[in-house]
């Protein structure tokens, strides 16, 4: 919780421990590999994005904490626009499996259209006017993320 306080570093700290579960769930099969590390970075880019634009249709309530975020620091379309820099990486970051040789075709195309809905929903983010659309947007993310985790599990169950 004190570290939810501290702005970018509370925002990293989160992220990194996002990414720490897919770790674990590697280690815990025994398998480190360049999938498991590519899906933790993945995890890591898309909490640490999700988390500051969080913290920016937050600022009212980051007052009344004392919280240190960026969005309190500069400003909302300051912090929106990190967030979404964030998201490009993600988006980057998320060929690596298909160009390493690592998942085939049927992980190409359900990552594109992943990263198209990722990318159109952060640029909505971006020019969202209100802290309530901003908020539909980050909810939006987040489904777009779990409906691609889910397939993609399911994809390699079958």
């Amino acid at each position: 919780m004190k570290f939810k306080e501290m702005g970018l570093f509370g925002n990293l700290t989160v992220a990194f421990c996002v990414a720490m579960t897919v770790i674990i769930g590697g280690a815990t099969i025994g398998v480190i590999n360049g999938i498991v590390l590519t899906f933790a970075a993945l995890a890591f880019l898309f909490d640490l994005g999700e988390e500051i634009a969080a913290d920016a249709m937050d600022v009212i309530g980051d007052e009344l904490r004392s919280s240190k975020s960026i969005a309190k620091r500069k400003n909302k379309t300051y912090a929106l626009r990190h967030s979404s820099v964030i998201f490009v990486i993600f988006i980057i970051v998320s060929f690596f499996p298909f160009l390493m040789g690592w998942l085939g075709y049927v992980y190409l195309p359900l990552m594109v259209v992943t990263d198209l809905c990722i990318l159109y929903i952060s640029s909505r983010l971006l020019l969202s006017d209100t802290i309530e659309e901003g908020r539909v947007q980050i909810r939006r993310l987040y489904l777009t993320w779990g409906i691609f985790v889910a397939i993609f599990i399911l994809t390699n169950l079958i």
